[in-house]
């Protein structure tokens, strides 16, 4: 008889729900809705990039963007606060992480799924080093030929 080993697998679903900026013409604001083990995480978003259905946590880059009071509003609607947070559960991480964006703190997350790792930085001036080795990563490709920098201060 023949012994197997199976090795416990977490299935995870990661899905965009946006890949634009706040006022895009075009595309909806970026978001990640993140899915595993019976839970679900939002990552950004904001109107017409909203998750269908129930969520544990939304989470975002940044608690001063131009959208954040729009994804507070559409947290509450499911049950949750929206905010620069750590999420765990089971053998799911998402922890924020800084990145070099504006003139105040911003964030970007990194998703470690058993033994893999995703990140979502969906806006960096300078790539982060923390991203570096990921097995998949999600994040603001413009182009821009210069800094993005506000002309005040936070």
């Amino acid at each position: 008889m023949a012994i197997q080993h199976f090795k416990r697998r977490c299935e995870a679903r990661l899905t965009l729900l946006g890949i634009g900026a706040m006022n895009s013409p075009r595309y909806r604001p970026a978001g990640l809705l993140v899915a595993f083990s019976g839970s679900r995480v939002m990552l950004d978003g904001g109107p017409g990039a909203e998750p269908r259905g129930p969520l544990d946590a939304w989470l975002v880059s940044d608690d001063r963007g131009e959208l954040i009071r729009e994804i507070r509003k559409l947290a509450k609607r499911h049950g949750v606060e929206a905010g620069v947070d750590t999420y765990s559960t089971g053998r799911v991480r998402a922890k924020p992480l800084p990145v070099v964006h504006t003139s105040h703190p911003t964030f970007g997350y990194l998703l470690e799924i058993d033994d893999k790792k995703a990140v979502w930085a969906p806006e960096f001036l300078q790539f982060p080093r923390w991203a570096n080795r990921a097995d998949l990563m999600f994040a603001e490709a413009a182009g821009w030929n210069r800094p993005i920098r506000f002309a005040k201060k936070a």
